[in-house]
């Protein structure tokens, strides 16, 4: 089962005599199963200070989270409390291998007979979308400098699956999301972990090394977009591994990347940063996906992001690979939606015991399907 560490993200927004910082949540995984605790949200005082969040998490450990709120004097909240843990645990089980839905081939622009060409940029000869005509919702059959299997029907609505497995074959397992904080799943199972805030898809060691696509879940713009850490945590020996002492704007001190300070509280208001424990990690801002402001990936291959903050990118296209950089314990990539504005949490998955009742925010059912 996968399983996930919550990390650290800060936020901190400056006025004229005060200042505020939050430290919110993140996630990474690994094969065991575990749990944590949730502390009890924001604080606020006088001066400062802080609610811890962590929690035991079974097999391996994980970093707690704090949110605080500065009084008068103008001091920061407190920093976030850790989760004692125990040993790593260890490797994946080994099930399937690296492929995906995908073919091998770069997609290219042209429509068959009388249909639409998709937005994807990978596309082979032995896909699964592929048509003799095509149509309005597929590409035509084309070879590898035409759209072929890879194709994405311009219509989608919704999130698509974000990464190059199906669960149950070449995905080794899924950890569900728990936004609420109830320890339920969208389906009344259990959720990855208590608090778990995005959804964790594991890969087996050698997808990871074969190469696993990450993708875009929807059309958008990169946001943010961090690479160069070691990539095969945990690793007590490895700094990229470990939690940092302090974090700052554009700080990238152990397991912890931050962005600069800019515009970048609630859908867009000066003056906040965020800190990700993913290692790698890309952000995408969506503006045409009902109910997402944007996408975080986390715990990438070091050397694999093949986008930069800035760049518009199309639903399917590969962004980057997945490992197991960061907070994590094992190769999977960390999944997450922001619903109204910057990380303001929403839940992708439709159910009767998580907070989204309907409609899924994913594009089709299962999301892998398409």
């Amino acid at each position: 089962m996968v399983r996930a560490k919550v990390g650290r993200v800060a936020v901190q927004m400056r006025s004229s005599g005060w200042v505020l910082a939050l430290l919110g949540l993140f996630a990474a995984c690994s094969d065991t199963t575990h749990g944590d605790e949730p502390g009890a949200g924001a604080a606020s005082g006088a001066s400062s200070s802080a609610a811890g969040h962590g929690g035991s998490m079974g097999v391996a450990g994980h970093a707690g989270s704090t949110a605080a709120s500065a009084g008068s004097s103008g001091t920061s909240g407190g920093a976030g409390m850790s989760a004692s843990g125990g040993a790593a645990g260890g490797g994946m089980t080994s099930v399937g291998g690296s492929g995906g839905r995908s073919g091998a081939g770069v997609a290219g622009a042209t429509a068959g007979d009388g249909g639409k060409a998709g937005q994807a940029l990978v596309a082979g000869s032995g896909g699964t979308l592929a048509g003799t005509s095509g149509t309005a919702n597929d590409a035509g059959a084309g070879g590898q400098d035409t759209a072929g299997a890879g194709g994405v029907p311009a219509d989608i609505v919704g999130l698509s699956w974000p990464i190059d497995c199906v669960p149950g074959d070449t995905c080794v397992n899924l950890g569900y999301p728990d936004i609420d904080g109830d320890g339920k799943a969208f389906d009344c199972s259990d959720a990855g972990y208590v608090g778990h805030e995005g959804t964790d898809i594991g890969i087996t060691f050698e997808a990871e090394e074969a190469g696993t696509a990450v993708r875009a879940a929807a059309d958008g713009v990169v946001l943010f977009a961090f690479d160069g850490k070691y990539d095969q945590c945990p690793n007590d020996a490895e700094p990229d591994c470990q939690d940092p002492p302090s974090t700052g704007p554009g700080s990238m001190t152990g397991n912890t990347v931050c962005t600069p300070l800019g515009p970048y509280c609630g859908t867009g208001t000066p003056s906040c940063y965020w800190c990700f424990a993913g290692g790698n990690v890309i952000v995408l801002r969506h503006t045409d996906v009902p109910g997402v402001f944007a996408t975080r990936y986390d715990h990438l291959k070091k050397g694999s992001v093949l986008v930069e903050p800035g760049d518009t990118v199309t639903r399917g296209q590969k962004l980057a690979e997945a490992a197991s950089a960061g907070n994590s314990t094992g190769p999977h990539l960390h999944f997450e939606v922001w619903g109204t504005g910057f990380y303001e949490l929403a839940e992708p998955w439709a159910g009767t015991c998580g907070p989204n009742h309907g409609p899924s925010l994913w594009a089709h059912d299962p999301p892998w399907s398409e």
